[in-house]
C-alpha cells in the first residue's frame, strides 16, 4: 500500500501511479468539520519550486494529511497529522510562497479549478557580494519574467513581492557592519514590479533562530550575526517609504513592530505602513468572510501576525527546501550544511 509520505518527490516520473487508500481520518470517522479554508503552500518549504508534482498527486486524491510540528511524536497517529481537504469546493484560496515559479508555469492548468490563487514571490538583492546569502536562487531577470507570466494569468493585484528577510552582520575580518539592505535594488524592483501592477511588498528582519546561529558559526567563519540598531531601522524604513511612494508601492512589515513604529503611511497612500500587514488576507477572497486570526500569532516572536486563519500544507522535515539560504530556519539538513 502506498503511503502518503512515500509521495514527497519533486519528480513526477518517480511518483507511484497506484491508487491511494482513503485517508486515515476518514477511515476512523475523524474528519474535522470546517468551512472553506485558505490553503498556504507553503511557509515551511518551497512547494512551487520543488514539490508541485507531489501536490498535484495529493489534489488528485482530494486530501493531504500534514505532519503537525507540535504533535509530531504524539502516540495517536491521527493527532500527529492534520487532515486538509484539497477539493476545490472546500478551498477558498491557495496562497503560494516561492522564489521560483518556473515549474508552476508548466503545471498551472492543473490548478484552474481553484477560485482564488495568491502569489508571494520572494526576490532579494542580486548584488554579487550578497550571493552567499542565497546562493542557489534563480537570477532576478528570470524572476521578473515569471512575474509577467503570473500577472497575465491572474493579474498583478494577486501577486505580492517579498523583499525578505533583511540580514545584518559584522565582518570578522574587517570589523565592518554590513547588511543585505540595498536601496538601489529596492528602487529598481519597485519600478519594474509596479509596471506589472504589483503594488504590495512585505519585508522583515531575519530572526536569529538557533539553527541560523549554528549554521553561521559552523559554515560562515567571517560572519558575526548582529541585531540591527534603532538608527538603522529608522533609516531603512525612511528610505523604503520615500522610494516606495515614488513608484506607487505599499510596503508592509511582517510581524515587525520596530519597523512599523517608523512607518509613515496609513494605507491610503503608497509608502511604508504604520502597522503590520496581513500576508494572508481573507478579505481579498471573500467580502463575506469572517476574519479569524491565524495560529501563527500564538508563536513566540509572531504575536503581531495579522494573517487570516489558514492551513499550511508543507512540512519542515520530509520536504526539505532545495535552496541553501543562509538564514533559513526550516532547512536544518541541507546538503550545503552537513559536516
Amino acid at each position: 500500500m502506498t503511503r502518503q509520505l512515500d509521495l514527497f518527490s519533486d519528480d513526477a516520473s518517480k511518483v507511484p501511479s497506484v491508487a491511494l487508500p482513503d485517508c486515515p481520518h476518514a477511515q476512523a470517522g475523524r474528519i474535522p468539520k470546517r468551512g472553506r479554508m485558505i490553503i498556504s503552500a507553503s511557509k515551511r518549504t518551497d512547494i512551487p519550486a520543488f514539490y508541485l508534482p507531489w501536490l498535484i498527486k495529493r489534489i488528485e486524491a482530494g486530501w493531504v494529511d500534514v505532519p503537525n510540528p507540535v504533535y509530531r511524536n504524539a502516540e495517536d497517529p491521527l493527532k500527529a497529522l492534520t487532515h486538509v481537504s484539497l477539493l476545490p469546493k472546500d478551498v477558498l484560496a491557495i496562497v503560494w510562497w516561492s522564489k521560483n515559479y518556473g515549474v508552476y508555469e508548466r503545471f498551472h492548468k492543473r490548478f484552474e479549478a481553484y477560485e482564488n490563487q495568491y502569489f508571494h514571490f520572494t526576490i532579494n538583492s542580486d548584488r554579487p557580494d550578497l550571493a552567499f546569502i542565497e546562493p542557489d536562487v534563480p537570477p532576478v531577470v528570470d524572476a521578473l519574467k515569471q512575474v509577467k507570466f503570473l500577472k497575465n494569468l491572474r493579474g498583478g493585484d494577486m501577486i505580492a513581492w517579498r523583499y525578505d528577510p533583511l540580514v545584518f552582520w559584522n565582518d570578522r575580518t574587517t570589523g565592518e557592519a554590513l547588511s543585505t539592505w540595498d536601496a538601489e535594488f529596492f528602487a529598481r524592483m519597485c519600478q519594474k514590479l509596479s509596471d506589472e501592477g504589483v503594488t504590495k511588498c512585505f519585508t522583515s528582519f531575519a530572526d536569529h533562530f538557533l539553527k541560523f546561529r549554528q549554521r553561521v558559526q559552523s559554515f560562515f567563519p567571517k560572519v558575526e550575526l548582529r541585531t540591527q540598531t534603532d538608527d538603522e531601522t529608522r533609516e531603512i524604513v525612511g528610505e523604503m517609504h520615500r522610494i516606495a511612494g515614488r513608484y506607487g508601492m505599499f510596503v508592509f512589515p511582517c510581524t515587525e513592530n520596530d519597523m512599523a513604529a517608523y512607518g509613515e503611511s496609513d494605507g491610503t497612500t503608497p509608502g511604508f505602513m504604520r502597522e503590520d500587514g496581513a500576508c494572508i488576507d481573507g478579505r481579498l477572497f471573500s467580502d463575506k468572510r469572517k476574519l479569524r486570526t491565524a495560529s501563527d500569532s500564538q508563536m513566540k516572536g509572531r504575536e503581531d501576525c495579522a494573517c487570516s486563519k489558514h492551513l499550511d500544507i508543507g512540512d519542515y522535515v520530509t520536504q526539505e527546501c532545495g535552496y541553501g539560504c543562509m538564514y533559513c530556519y526550516a532547512n536544518p539538513n541541507h546538503r550545503k550544511f552537513k559536516n
